[in-house]
């Protein structure tokens, strides 16, 4: 079976062998049990019970007029229908998330994210704030997770990333290069001329302040804290003013 629609299918919520049946099922057309057994390589007890879920949620249908139980894969179409329904209302209900999340009173909150998928989500978080101040070193954040910066400019220029930033970085080829990229999508970019390297990430935005070690085994801590950020937004600005600005 194909591996990447395997993989696929379970970010769209599908249990590994949910996600082999409803395959076998789709290059079949139609099967029963035995057949699906073959292609998936399960035990027809748990098919059965696996069906009878795919069922439930509108993604397998029984096929009628059949001496023998037979089965087919609706339209992909219906998943991503459902998918968007639930995008849809989990984006609606945002604020309410949020304010059960500050019931908790004034104090920061301070998360410790140690894996790069971790990482990684915290970055796909500020790409969907409004604006975001950096300290960053971007040669290092292509190591950790290469084809990064391909795929922010691509995504930048879609309009899926909606974030206006200020990027202050190292002074090397690696970075300014990256800046340059940066300036041409409306970005604000200067580079700190007696920097050469830069060994950890700085990201102030709405009211948090992420925080990302760029060493050898990375991570990461994120303080959600309005006054925190307030009083460390104007030590940036003065570090701003003293940026070089690209030609």
């Amino acid at each position: 079976m194909d591996t990447d629609l395997l993989k696929l299918l379970e970010k769209a919520g599908f249990t590994e062998k949910e996600a082999k049946v409803y395959l076998a099922l789709l290059e079949f057309g139609q099967a029963d049990v035995s057949d699906i057994a073959k292609k998936s390589e399960l035990k027809r007890s748990i098919i059965y019970v696996l069906l009878e879920g795919l069922i439930k949620r509108g993604y397998v249908s029984m096929v009628l007029n059949k001496k023998i139980n037979t089965y087919q894969a609706t339209d992909p179409l219906v998943i991503l229908s459902q998918l968007k329904s639930v995008t849809k209302d989990f984006s609606e209900m945002i604020p309410m998330f949020r304010t059960l999340h500050n019931k908790s009173g004034n104090r920061p909150k301070i998360s410790y994210i140690e894996n790069k998928e971790g990482i990684w989500n915290i970055y796909q978080e500020i790409n969907q704030s409004k604006e975001a101040l950096f300290v960053s070193s971007y040669e290092k954040i292509e190591r950790h997770f290469p084809g990064a910066l391909e795929d922010w400019v691509k995504h930048y220029k879609k309009g899926l990333i909606p974030l206006k930033g200020k990027h202050l970085v190292a002074n090397n080829k690696f970075d300014l290069d990256a800046m340059k990229k940066f300036k041409v999508l409306g970005q604000e970019v200067r580079y700190l001329a007696d920097v050469t390297d830069l060994k950890m990430d700085f990201a102030m935005y709405e009211n948090k302040l992420a925080i990302v070690s760029l060493e050898e085994n990375p991570f990461a801590v994120v303080i959600k804290s309005a006054e925190l950020v307030n009083s460390l937004k104007i030590i940036f600005e003065i570090a701003w003013n003293q940026g070089k600005k690209f030609d």
